[in-house]
């Protein structure tokens, strides 16, 4: 039986309110509550049924604290591990989790959640009315409520591999037994997904250049752009261990689908490389949520600032990420003794991205030197790596009078990505190598590094995978990137390092290990998420195809 009325299931459904606001339609507040029928018989309800699913967008900093999935690979360093209080960055870098705590659990229940509002909304589709001044807004909320659970489903599949399929509304009243399902293979779900996207990028406007009080919303660049991240995943290693190359090739049309329709609908990238980041709109970024406030805690600065500009200091990029940066002139790693590198110097001449991302020892900030021996040195009980992020941070803002801030946006998909994605998998599905390093070069020629001509399969693959790492940093990328190439038993599992600088003048640089990371590959353990054990316990004794993650 499906659930089409309030006064019959006594479900309450939450709805947004839409304040007259000129940024982003995410940031409205719930109402209050009304029945399931006065939703969807009213197109103003049902699209703020719509907003509410947009609420678990993943932000910056992860549930349960101020802590940053680039501090759980080789990024960053969390100066303080509090996983022994709750599961943060700490529990995978120490290998200390278990199925009944483990950071980003709740994130199983929570995209369920919306996943069953998406078909809730699907399911009373029909009876929603059209909208005689915007004759597409009907088609359109449905295009978002497509993409919405297809984004939601790849959230699932990257962290747990298998899941329930669910597309219609399940009643646990009608028949309990069926609510205990079993665990879809990761193909049934991609393939499935892929229809969702489809779907939803017939449905969808390119982009909402002529209505901005809709900017944030899904799009068909956004639809592409999560099909092309999709099938690129879906071809990598973990998810591909026969290296199909059928499924490569998928990726290279579905990633140059996505480009085209960026470029074509105005997407560009920023000629100052940090603006896509520090600027609330920018034509670089398809798809954004907002992000963090500046202040306090969970503030953005405050958070990531050194402790001489007034903040924690909590978040530190690691020496393995400073050491991949190029040299600007040649192009070439610091670890090629043609390269110009100097290690008594090490910071001069290296990729303009370096200087956009990573704060170091001596670096001016907010009109003094970073000094991580005096002003910014570590509270009792940081382990620091005397690196700082600069993405994401306004130099302007004082931390402590509280003022200087302007709004910023948590980036989800942007144009670089869509250029390294198509790369990626031109490269590996055998296609021609000019247009792969044009893919390449395209994102290296906005920061003026040198133009790059791989001339082997392989070395393609070594220099988009390092391009990855220095353009996408600090941006949730990389924790998902060594699963998927299957190098995270390798990259997350082993000491990483700080700098150390003693003296003036003739400085002296010691590298000193701050941590000793482990990844279980055992079974491909550390891979995957453990099931939530209150989910293996519900359904134990009751369908025996629904296991848990091997290791676990």
């Amino acid at each position: 039986m499906k659930i089409t009325s309030i006064t019959k299931r006594s479900i309450w459904l939450l709805l947004p309110v839409l304040f007259a606001c000129n940024k982003n339609f995410l940031d409205r507040k719930p109402s209050d509550k009304i029945t399931e029928q006065e939703v969807f018989r009213n197109i103003e309800n049902a699209e703020k049924f719509v907003n509410v699913i947009y609420q678990s967008l993943p932000n910056i900093f992860k549930p349960g604290g101020a802590w940053m999935l680039s501090s759980a690979t080789d990024e960053t360093n969390q100066s303080i591990d509090a996983s022994a209080l709750s599961p943060d960055a700490g529990s995978f870098n120490n290998s200390s989790m278990s199925p009944s705590a483990f950071p980003m659990q709740g994130q199983w229940g929570e995209f369920y959640g919306k996943i069953r509002s998406c078909n809730l909304f699907l399911s009373n589709y029909n009876i929603i009315p059209n909208d005689p001044n915007y004759p597409e807004r009907k088609a359109r909320l449905r295009g978002e409520v497509l993409l919405l659970r297809a984004y939601y489903y790849f959230q699932l599949v990257i962290r747990w591999g298998d899941v329930p399929l669910l597309t219609q509304v399940q009643n646990p009243f009608d028949n309990p037994d069926d609510i205990y399902y079993k665990r879809n293979t990761i193909q049934e779900v991609v393939q499935a997904i892929v229809k969702d996207l489809d779907e939803a990028a017939a449905l969808l406007p390119a982009s909402y250049s002529g209505r901005p009080n809709n900017w944030g919303r899904a799009s068909k660049a956004i639809a592409l752009a999560l099909k092309g991240r999709l099938l690129l995943y879906n071809a990598s290693p973990l998810f591909n261990p026969g290296n199909a190359q059928d499924r490569w090739a998928a990726a290279a049309e579905a990633c140059r689908a996505a480009l085209d329709t960026a470029l074509s609908n105005g997407y560009v990238l920023n000629a100052n490389y940090n603006d896509a980041f520090t600027q609330y709109f920018s034509r670089e970024v398809i798809w954004s949520r907002p992000a963090p406030g500046a202040y306090r805690d969970g503030g953005i600065d405050q958070e990531m600032n050194p402790r001489g500009a007034g903040g924690y200091g909590n978040i530190n990029p690691l020496q393995e990420l400073v050491d991949d940066y190029e040299m600007k002139a040649t192009g070439l790693p610091i670890s090629d003794p043609a390269s110009g590198y100097n290690p008594q110097r090490p910071y001069l001449n290296r990729d303009p991205r370096f200087y956009a991302t990573i704060l170091y020892p001596g670096a001016i900030w907010k009109g003094r030197a970073l000094d991580p021996n005096d002003a910014d040195a570590p509270r009792p009980g940081q382990v620091i790596t005397n690196y700082w992020p600069r993405k994401y941070l306004l130099e302007n803002v004082n931390l402590f009078n509280l003022t200087g801030a302007t709004d910023r946006k948590w980036v989800l998909i942007r144009l670089a990505e869509l250029y390294l994605n198509y790369a990626e998998a031109l490269n590996e599905a055998n296609g021609p190598a000019a247009e792969v390093n044009a893919a390449v070069n395209a994102v290296r020629r906005r920061v003026d590094m040198p133009e790059y001509n791989g001339a082997s399969k392989e070395d393609r693959r070594a220099k988009i995978r390092n391009e990855r790492r220095v353009e996408l940093a600090l941006e949730d990328h990389r924790f998902w990137d060594v699963r998927r190439w299957r190098i995270a038993h390798i990259v997350d599992n082993r000491e990483v390092h700080g700098v150390k600088v003693t003296g003036t003048g003739n400085v002296t640089y010691e590298y000193p290990v701050v941590e000793k990371r482990i990844f279980n590959a055992s079974q491909d353990r550390d891979y995957w998420l453990p099931v939530p054990q209150s989910e293996i316990d519900k359904v134990a004794g009751r369908n025996t195809e629904f296991r848990q993650n091997k290791g676990w």
